[in-house]
């Protein structure tokens, strides 16, 4: 069959005057303009980009299309139409002197310097006294790398001005611009002087300019002008403060302890500044400074507000020394004991000293092989009078935990049983639950503990919900079609002698599952258990050559982004290695985007990399001090 040519040109003109008529419409919509102009300026298309510019100037004269104009007529070297442009915006804005600088940057690419500094030499004498007005002409000079100008700009302002900020903290990024440290330091002191509310960001400005980790001039620099600022004003808190900030980013704590009680004394503080700074001392592992800040405290009296938190953060503090050594003796067990058992008498075991009596029971557990006397010691605390539900709740799970460590898994299941039902709907119930589900799979019922884990996916609480759902695929992975596996079997096993403290038979155990199933899924699994003892031994090195063979030879496997998390930290925090840190929580935040660990690894890595601003860190918090008990 044939059709006439006219019936089938006719509805093909018609389409093409469809399609036309669209893009001619979406062409002549403004945002679509903007589009395209940006993008052909970003291209260095300029003669195209001014097609665009010109008619969105015309149309809505902003300063955005006005800049954007200005550099495509100096990228197609149009220096008079550029010219021309920058006095008419200058005459429309009412002889705004930074239009000036364009005028005098326009001269300057043409290679009349002469010009282009009268210009600009116009453009501060006609200077008004505005901040707003001050603060553009700045700009304007810094957009065009002019830093001298801009600088002599603020201080000109600063001068018609007298008072406000002073535009300290702009001086001070401008000469640290340049490279001028003594006068960045002087900008950023003298706008503390002037407004103290800018602490924090001076304090990041400082940061961002000065390495506190290394020998540096400039955190000495910093240090004498300090310095010299106290000895002037004695009654000055803050550049005292500001000194013992500067104490605590080089890691020189025992100089801010000895700067810290100066002032405690100076200004009768109560003790509340040394009780942040033992905080910290802890946290950085400086256990003689921890030391000396509780004991200054404790030395005030009983009476006194910090004396309870100070006797004790001293037994915390001497706790975490003995846990960090890698193979601590009787003799010092015996007196961490001692320091708990005579604490506590002191104090009284009562439910606002519960930290104390959870330390002692984990002491007695983990390192004294005193199961019983930990337990006695946690089902008393779990009925001392005045105790929070939570409270009992968390008690129960470390009872739990003791009772399992015992050989009584059945009675520890009971234990998590009952904070599960208790806290059903909360994050407390949930640990439970996982707790419950791990003694299930440790005594070889999997289908129940995959039942329970299977629920736990959904918790409100991610690390929870990505245990849960690690441990389950485990089972749904290696578990025969008749529920048996020998293989699982012996991994269970081997996972509850790791929990049991029995490090040797749990090797032995993961051995025979090796020799006996060398092809079984369970290979990074086992890769993964070994990591966790050779850590919980302190064999941080080995530890680490673990996970790396987890990320090398199992790069698909589910573990993976937790070897390469968990490589990072024991990189940052054990082996003092920044470099292999960051190379691990980089390679976590490229290759494994979707996992629960990429936000904890971007803010370490940031924090590594010298990125101080908002950081949520005990340092940051330091000069707020803690909230009086």
């Amino acid at each position: 069959m044939t059709f006439p040519m006219n019936r089938l040109l006719r509805p093909l003109a018609l389409l093409f005057l469809t399609v036309f008529g669209v893009q001619a419409a979406l062409m002549a919509q403004p945002g679509t303009d903007e589009q395209l102009a940006a993008e052909y300026l970003r291209q260095g298309q300029y003669d195209k980009a001014v097609l665009y510019l010109e008619k969105l100037y015309d149309r809505q004269p902003s300063n955005l299309y006005y800049e954007q104009l200005l550099k495509a007529y100096i990228g197609l070297k149009e220096f008079g139409q550029a010219e021309k442009l920058a006095k008419e915006r200058m005459r429309k804005q009412g002889g705004d002197p930074q239009y000036l600088v364009d005028l005098g940057m326009v001269l300057k690419l043409q290679g009349d310097t002469t010009k282009a500094g009268q210009q600009f030499n116009k453009a501060i004498k006609e200077l008004r006294p505005d901040q707003g007005a001050i603060r553009n002409l700045a700009n304007a000079f810094s957009r065009n790398n002019e830093l001298d100008l801009a600088l002599e700009t603020y201080e000109k302002g600063r001068k018609m001005l007298k008072g406000g900020t002073d535009f300290f903290y702009e001086t001070a990024n401008l000469r640290a611009a340049k490279g001028d440290v003594p006068g960045m330091v002087g900008d950023y002191l003298d706008l503390l002087q002037v407004n103290p509310a800018y602490l924090q960001a001076v304090q990041n400005g400082l940061a961002r300019f000065v390495d506190f980790t290394a020998a540096d001039d400039r955190s000495d620099l910093l240090r004498t002008e300090l310095l010299r600022r106290i000895q002037k004003q004695p009654d000055k808190t803050l550049f005292q403060e500001m000194l013992i900030w500067l104490y605590i980013q080089r890691k020189d704590l025992t100089s801010a302890f000895v700067q810290s009680r100066a002032m405690d004394k100076r200004f009768n503080e109560g003790g509340q500044r040394l009780m942040a700074l033992g905080d910290i001392a802890v946290n950085n592992q400086d256990w003689t400074t921890a030391a000396k800040c509780y004991e200054y405290v404790a030395a005030m009296g009983n009476g006194q507000p910090w004396y309870t938190a100070a006797k004790i953060g001293l037994v915390g503090a001497m706790d975490a020394r003995i846990r960090a050594a890698s193979n601590p003796g009787p003799e010092e067990l015996a007196q961490l004991q001692q320091a708990y058992e005579t604490t506590l008498a002191e104090l009284g075991k009562t439910a606002a000293n519960v930290k104390l009596i959870t330390g002692l029971a984990s002491l007695k557990a983990y390192y004294i092989q005193d199961a019983a006397g930990a337990e006695e010691l946690l089902r008393d605390a779990i009925n001392l009078p005045g105790l929070g539900r939570k409270e009992q709740a968390g008690l129960k799970l470390q009872l739990g935990d003791i009772l399992l460590l015992d050989g009584q898994i059945w009675d520890a299941s009971l234990l998590f049983s009952q904070v599960d039902l208790d806290f059903k709907q909360d994050v407390l119930g949930h640990e439970a639950r996982l707790r419950n589900a791990k003694v299930s799979f440790y005594t070889g019922d999997f289908l129940w503990a995959k039942a329970q884990l299977d629920v736990l996916k959904a918790s409100t609480s991610k690390l929870i919900a990505n245990d849960a759902m690690e441990l389950s695929l485990l089972i749904t992975d290696n578990l025969g079609v008749d529920t048996v596996s020998p293989a699982l079997s012996l991994f269970a096993q081997a996972q509850l002698l790791t929990v049991q403290h029995k490090y040797g038979e749990a090797l032995a155990a993961l051995d025979t599952l090796t020799a006996r199933f060398p092809m079984s899924n369970l290979a990074d699994d086992v890769l993964y258990e070994r990591f966790r003892i050779a850590y919980a031994q302190h064999d941080y090195a080995g530890a680490a050559g673990y996970l790396e063979k987890v990320v090398e030879l199992h790069p698909n496997e589910i573990l993976v982004d937790n070897a390469m998390f968990d490589l990072g930290k024991l990189y940052e925090t054990k082996l003092n290695d920044k470099e292999q840190a960051m190379k691990w929580y980089e390679k976590l935040l490229f290759e494994q985007s979707g996992s629960i660990f990429t936000a904890e690894a971007r803010e370490r890595y940031r924090k590594l990399r010298g990125d101080h601003d908002n950081l949520d860190t005990p340092e940051q918090k330091f000069l707020l001090g803690p909230t009086a008990p």
